[in-house]
């Protein structure tokens, strides 16, 4: 028996208010699921905002500041600063052998800068601030050597379960107007070995250690250069929070 018009309509009227309220939970659904795909914005606390960079380090760039310009770099001697528990941990370490694991740091530190922005270019050395030259001031934190003291006997050879571990941070500013436009930072001798690897430690490998990190840093800050003058500037308010 046919339905009269009436419910009809009314059955059609409340399948319709159904589906209107589906919809819009599906699209709330939806839009909720896009705003959580969105990654909140990285900043520092003096205003750096954290771009696209390797999984190993990070890099950090000022909103507005753009990277063309730079030629020529100042680099500021970097600080060595080792992990709070070392001198605990070594105390047959003297504190002028301390002195000269600084002042050797340092001079690799050197070398390695020099060898991938200067003499792989296209950067040179300036000796006084200039609107083309970025002042970059490195500094090594907890700087953690496991066997500081091993090698120096004639004769016998000393091996260690770890790597020499560190963190590098390098600041660089516009040499200029002194304006913070960059950072960047690696972690350094986490993972090269396996578990129950061992290396041979003495003041050679200890070195070579060193020198491989700093040449990590300087490759990432060569290659953020690279990037920040291929691209646009960051906005100055890049993806507000709401």
């Amino acid at each position: 028996m046919p339905r009269p018009a009436s419910k009809l309509a009314s059955s059609l009227t409340i399948a319709a208010a159904l589906a209107a309220v589906l919809t819009a939970v599906c699209t709330v659904a939806l839009s909720a699921g896009c705003a959580a795909d969105r990654r909140p914005e990285e900043r520092t606390d003096d205003g750096l905002i954290r771009v696209p960079s390797r999984a190993d380090g990070g890099v950090y760039r000022a909103p507005g500041a753009g990277f063309m310009q730079y030629k020529r770099i100042i680099l500021e001697p970097p600080t060595i600063e080792f992990v709070s528990t070392w001198r605990e941990s070594h105390p047959e370490v003297s504190d002028t052998e301390v002195l000269r694991i600084r002042g050797e740091a340092i001079r690799l530190f050197q070398d390695e800068f020099k060898r991938e922005l200067v003499d792989r270019g296209p950067y040179e050395f300036a000796d006084a601030p200039a609107a083309d030259v970025l002042r970059v001031s490195p500094r090594v934190v907890d700087l953690d050597i496991p066997a500081p003291q091993a090698g120096e006997e004639v004769g016998m050879r000393s091996y260690t379960p770890g790597p020499v571990k560190m963190q590098v941070v390098g600041d660089f500013h516009d040499a200029d107007s002194n304006a913070l436009v960059g950072r960047v930072i690696i972690f350094e001798g986490q993972s090269r070995y396996g578990f129950d690897e061992l290396r041979r430690a003495d003041r050679a490998t200890n070195a070579h250690e060193m020198r491989l990190g700093f040449g990590k840093w300087s490759k990432m800050f060569h290659e953020a250069l690279n990037v920040a003058k291929a691209g646009h500037p960051l906005p100055p308010n890049p993806n507000p929070n709401p």
